[in-house]
């Protein structure tokens, strides 16, 4: 695993206004720092509120837009989910996922 140290992260205001009301902005600086290490083929992170609905409350979605790498065969989920639960208490996790949005490039 290399580190992508240089990928662009881009945080809405939504989001950032709910890590600011939530006290949980130092968690996801290190689910950045970690997505960066070990998300293969990560080209950037955009960090977006998703709105409460009746079923499940407001939480952010790291989105992580990677080259194409086959999502049948991508194991990034599971050990994300593994790290994010090993990590932080259920307070934090509840109010965080990842997601990946796979990009082909005319490929």
């Amino acid at each position: 695993m290399s580190a992508t140290t240089t990928v662009p992260v881009t945080i809405s205001s939504e989001a950032q206004a709910f890590l600011d009301r939530s006290g949980q902005a130092e968690e996801l600086e290190r689910m950045i720092d970690h997505a960066r290490h070990v998300v293969t083929g990560l080209e950037a992170i955009d960090v977006v509120l998703d709105e409460a609905t009746e079923e499940m409350p407001s939480g952010v979605v790291i989105w992580a837009h990677r080259d194409e790498v086959g999502p049948e065969s991508d194991l990034t989920h599971r050990d994300w989910i593994d790290w994010m639960i090993a990590t932080f208490p259920p307070e934090v996790c509840q109010n965080f996922t990842l997601l990946s949005i796979y990009h082909d490039h005319g490929r």
